[in-house]
C-alpha cells in the first residue's frame, strides 16, 4: 500500500467519509518496507503524516535500515520486535539491545511499544527501562471480532 501513489488520497477519503478523527488512527509500516523505494516511501509517509494520523515503525531492529533513516521519516512510534523482547530475560545482549532501543526512542521523542510481551518479568523489566506500552499475550490473548466488540462496548458504557 505504501508503494501505491494513491494510498494517501485513499486514506484521506476514508477519513472524510467516516468523519473519524485522524489523530485516533495509527498506520504501521515495517522496517523492510521503508527501504523498498526510499524517496517514494518518504513522500508517502509525509503525505500520510500531514493528514494528522500517527505512523509506527513495526519490527524495529530486524530489518536492514540505517539509523540515520529514522530522522528522515515522519515516524511517531517505534515498535521493538518481539525477538528481542522474547530473549531479554535470558540473553544479556538482547536486554542490551532493548535498553538501547528504549534510549533511542526517548532521544527521538518517539512512543515505544514492545511487541511479544508474554511474561510478568518482561513486563516489569520493560517498565523499569521506561517502555510504557506493550502488546502480546501478557496483555491479552487474541480474541474474536465479536468478543472485541462486546468488550469495547462494555468499556465504552463504563466511561460515558
Amino acid at each position: 500500500q505504501i508503494a501505491n501513489p494513491c494510498f494517501a488520497k485513499e486514506v484521506e477519503e476514508v477519513i472524510i467519509s467516516t468523519g473519524i478523527d485522524p489523530g485516533l488512527l495509527e498506520l504501521e509500516v515495517t522496517e523492510s518496507a521503508l527501504m523498498d523505494d526510499f524517496d517514494q516511501t518518504r513522500k508517502m509517509l509525509l503525505a500520510l503524516s500531514s493528514l494528522g494520523l500517527s505512523l509506527a515503525l513495526d519490527d524495529f531492529g530486524t530489518g536492514y535500515s540505517s539509523l540515520s533513516y529514522l530522522r528522515q521519516f515522519p515516524l511517531n512510534v517505534l515498535k521493538i520486535d518481539r525477538s528481542f523482547v522474547k530473549d531479554m530475560d535470558h540473553e544479556p545482549q538482547a536486554l542490551d539491545i532493548v535498553t538501547a532501543i528504549v534510549r533511542l526512542a526517548n532521544c527521538l521523542n518517539m512512543i515505544l511499544v514492545a511487541e511479544g510481551l508474554e511474561t510478568e518479568l518482561q513486563f516489569h523489566s520493560l517498565r523499569q527501562l521506561g517502555c510504557e506500552y506493550g502488546q502480546g499475550y501478557y496483555m491479552c490473548k487474541p480474541i474474536s471480532d465479536d468478543e472485541f466488540t462486546a468488550r469495547f462496548l462494555n468499556q465504552a458504557s463504563l466511561t460515558m
